[in-house]
């Protein structure tokens, strides 16, 4: 299988700000991140469009909780939730934020459960310098998750770490900042450097290089491809002579809207592979967002893409 977008052995595993925008800006009430790492980096999770309400699901990177996921009590102090709760079942250990100030007791939690970790508080607006130590670059898959809301809260998020795939000397390392704050997570081995924080660069917005290709205005406009099968949808793009290219996507459990591409390959998948959107660049590439199997709703819209944008 060729995959078309070649990524760069691994850089930082994530670098999440709850509640805020996760690349693409195509997010919105259902916030949704990949539940799990693959072996190549994803590219940025997607959402659906923020202009339409919808119920809030919680951190705009983050998944609902998944089937087998270890529920973690929160610690209550005088009724009210702890600043974190850490639980550990069978090597996975879940985590829950819901006050990013407190670094050092995260950090000892973890440190008590055997977990090989650092957590460094920094203030907004900053990071710790680089280089720190050595990054590991080849990730065991499903090493961790990423970010997702607690449960029935609408502040805080949690996330999983697999300490069964740590191999000796590696460091899971963790920077957090105040409430609302980022969060950036690395996997380093060796000797690791305390944290000095230095000013954050400011993030640059980007163009994205593919755009929705059904949209009023766009080369498929009018075309609608949701929902159908590969086989239902390819025809009609080779009849308009256009090059296709097939976007693997991956959604975060419950599928409360949102997904993460997987791999983007010119290998075609099966014809009966499920098509949830259409997208172009500016070459005229039309990149399919496909699932090998049917969800319940469309993971780009977080649901009927008519309920969004009718025709």
């Amino acid at each position: 299988m060729k995959d078309i977008d070649e990524v760069e052995a691994i850089k930082p595993l994530a670098r999440v700000a709850p509640g805020g925008l996760g690349g693409e800006p195509s997010g919105a009430g259902a916030r949704a991140l990949l539940a799990e790492i693959t072996a190549q980096e994803p590219e940025p999770v997607r959402r659906p469009p923020r202009s339409f309400k919808r119920p809030l699901l919680g951190l705009a990177a983050a998944v609902v909780l998944a089937a087998g996921v270890v529920v973690v009590p929160s610690v209550l102090r005088g009724g009210a939730p702890s600043s974190y709760a850490v639980d550990m079942q069978d090597g996975m250990v879940t985590i829950q934020i819901r006050d990013f100030d407190d670094a050092e007791g995260l950090e000892r939690r973890l440190r008590e459960l055997n977990v090989p970790a650092t957590v460094d508080f920094v203030p907004q607006g900053m990071m710790c310098r680089e280089p720190r130590g050595k990054h590991v670059k080849n990730i065991p898959r499903g090493i961790y998750s990423l970010p997702e809301n607690i449960p029935g809260e609408r502040e805080g998020w949690q996330m999983r770490i697999n300490t069964r795939l740590f191999r000796p000397g590696q460091t899971f390392v963790w920077s957090i900042s105040g409430k609302g704050g980022a969060t950036t997570t690395y996997l380093m081995e060796g000797p690791i450097a305390p944290c000095e924080p230095v000013p954050a660069p400011t993030p640059s917005l980007k163009e994205p290089e593919f755009r929705v290709a059904t949209d009023k205005g766009r080369s498929l406009e009018g075309l609608r491809v949701d929902e159908k099968t590969v086989g239902e949808v390819l025809p009609e793009l080779r009849e308009r002579g256009r090059k296709v290219v097939f976007a693997v996507i991956s959604v975060p459990p419950g599928n409360p809207g949102g997904f993460g591409i997987v791999r983007t390959q010119e290998e075609p998948v099966g014809g009966d592979w499920v098509v949830w959107e259409a997208e172009e660049n500016a070459k005229g590439v039309i990149r399919l967002l496909v699932t090998e199997h049917r969800l319940d709703k469309n993971p780009v819209y977080g649901g009927p893409r008519d309920a969004l944008i009718p025709d």
